[in-house]
């Protein structure tokens, strides 16, 4: 029999991969794990005092290092605690790898209290959720789980392990190398010549850019190709990366998250092609308008998930790889067959550089409204924040600022995947824990955490862990003092919602946030005054530790 304990067999995975931190809330059942990390000094423990803190710290972890991020959870109530940032994670594509103590297993027959259904709690947002009952099955458990959270398209997984289990000593010392997927294989060149050809005879295509071009590194890929049709470039709704150059003159926006404005961002296209996209359907209200997709838009997809190939329309051109590698070879199919669409190309250039000149003079001039009222408003903020970041992109911006998140990726310039994470679930509560996870993962980056006051409201106790950690966040948060996002959406979804005025969506009761962060240790001011931003926000980008700016921003 092995010297080694069940635990001993993740430790050993992490040290394989590169983890360096891990995440949870301390509880009974997983304290085996906890035990565990003063033996292996290269692999640190990072405590939440919320279990979503925790998987939101991971996946800000996960997001920055590529790794997987590692969360330690408690029995059935603790790991409900962190289910909702578990959703996110599934929806955007993290890559996960979530273990709950359970109890000893010749307890669970009696039903003691804590035990669960843990399997049952988070098969619906898990790639693969499994429960081990005997150390030996510990080997498998543990390189399946890495494997598939690893493995395109990726996403959390999730394991149960008793207590005694993870005591109990194993029949190996150490645990072999995991496999590792080969992924990067080319779409079929079939589907890209067919692709190729509709993408050239289209009199408007557009190109929608998903989570998976960031993902993948191809967001310089996804410009060339615009450049090469001479076709505009728009993100997709609730994007979790930055998946093109928001400077570029043929970038033409984000996707909304409004139903009638969705149709209308896609109306004009005869040809969507979707490249890595998610989130087909980003709305949480919905209009009874009917199909986002005009009828008779001509479709085609490229994306390292065939689920979301012909997901929603029917019909179309789909084609399956890896999107760096397939957007390389559709590129030279489209160079090679251009020449006859030569003038084609440049008159399609000309019209989306105009559309997105538009686009940037409207931006500018509603941000010249806004300096004009002499408040401060999200749109104010974000160019402030804009001017401040250093110019080599070595930078991150968290954001879940819920109603005023749209002028933190149409003001701050944006270039690269790692500069930008937000939340694509459409839960609230990860954006503060998923910048902490951010600067846990690279100190030298400068981040950025902004969120609603709503938001922020959810976990405020991250703080204690930024502390704990020194992590260097600037905690921004745009406070209307209101579920701006909810009174917005009935004002648009109409009658009849909407005819009484309702006092819970206000938050302008008791919460001192600035209070609230020095009680954690956090340093904190409150900002009122248009003239009194630029010089907070320096403050905050430059301190040596976690930093929280309560700015009172007009709704």
């Amino acid at each position: 029999m092995s010297s080694a304990l069940g635990r001993d067999l993740l430790f050993q995975l992490l040290q394989h991969y590169g983890v360096s931190h891990a995440f949870g809330n301390p509880g009974t059942s997983e304290l085996p794990f906890i035990d565990g990390f003063p033996k292996y000094p290269g692999i640190e423990y990072v405590t939440a005092l919320h279990e979503a803190n925790a998987v939101g710290m991971a996946m800000g972890y996960a997001r920055q290092t590529g790794k997987p991020g590692v969360v330690i959870l408690h029995v059935a109530p603790g790991l409900a605690n962190g289910t909702g940032n578990l959703y996110n994670a599934y929806r955007a594509g993290i890559p996960l790898v979530v273990i709950a103590g359970q109890h000893h297993t010749r307890m669970l027959i009696e039903e003691p209290i804590l035990a669960g259904d843990h399997v049952g709690q988070v098969r619906s947002m898990t790639k693969w959720a499994h429960e081990v009952r005997h150390a030996d099955e510990l080997p498998i458990a543990l390189h399946r789980a890495f494997k598939v959270a690893l493995t395109p398209p990726h996403g959390p997984v999730f394991l149960s392990i008793p207590y005694d289990v993870s005591l109990a000593p194993t029949a190996i010392d150490r645990i072999a190398p995991p496999a590792k997927v080969a992924s990067g294989f080319v779409a079929e060149r079939a589907a890209l010549e067919e692709i190729a050809q509709v993408l050239l005879a289209a009199k408007r295509p557009l190109l929608v850019a998903g989570d998976g071009v960031g993902d993948a590194g191809a967001h310089d890929e996804v410009v060339r190709l615009a450049e090469l049709l001479g076709i505009g470039v728009i993100a997709e709704g609730m994007p979790t990366r930055q998946n093109a150059d928001n400077r570029h003159p043929l970038f033409l926006g984000t996707l909304p998250l409004n139903a009638k404005q969705i149709r209308q961002s896609l109306g004009g296209a005869d040809l969507l092609f979707y490249v890595g996209v998610g989130a087909q359907a980003p709305v949480a209200l919905y209009d009874n308008g009917g199909s986002l997709v005009s009828p008779g838009t001509k479709m085609a997809y490229l994306s390292d998930d065939p689920w979301e190939i012909g997901k929603n329309v029917i019909g179309g051109i789909g084609a399956w790889g890896e999107l760096k590698a397939s957007l390389a070879a559709l590129m030279e199919i489209v160079k090679k067959s251009s020449g006859p669409y030569r003038d084609t190309i440049a008159e399609r250039r000309r019209e989306v550089e105009a559309q997105a000149g538009a686009r940037r003079k409207r931006l500018a001039a509603a941000l010249l409204a806004d300096r004009g009222t002499g408040q401060i408003s999200a749109k104010l903020v974000a160019a402030e924040l804009a001017k401040l970041l250093p110019p080599d992109g070595m930078f991150t911006i968290v954001n879940e600022a819920v109603s005023g998140a749209s002028a933190f990726s149409d003001y701050v310039p944006l270039w690269d995947p790692k500069q930008y994470t937000a939340g694509k679930g459409g839960g609230l509560g990860h954006g503060a824990a998923q910048a902490v996870g951010a600067a846990i993962a690279d100190p030298e980056r400068i981040v950025v955490g902004v969120s609603g006051d709503g938001t922020f409201l959810y976990y405020p106790q991250i703080l204690y862990s930024a502390v704990k950690c020194n992590a260097r966040v600037l905690f921004v948060i745009v406070n209307n003092r209101a579920y701006h996002v909810l009174k917005t959406g009935m004002q648009a979804m109409g009658a009849p919602l909407g005819a009484d005025s309702l006092d819970c969506l206000d938050l302008d009761g008791p919460a001192d946030l600035v209070k609230i962060a020095e009680a954690f240790g956090v340093a904190a001011e409150r900002v009122t005054k248009p003239d009194e931003l630029a010089d907070a926000l320096r403050r905050g980008l430059y301190a040596a530790g976690p930093y929280l700016l309560d700015i009172s921003v007009t709704t």
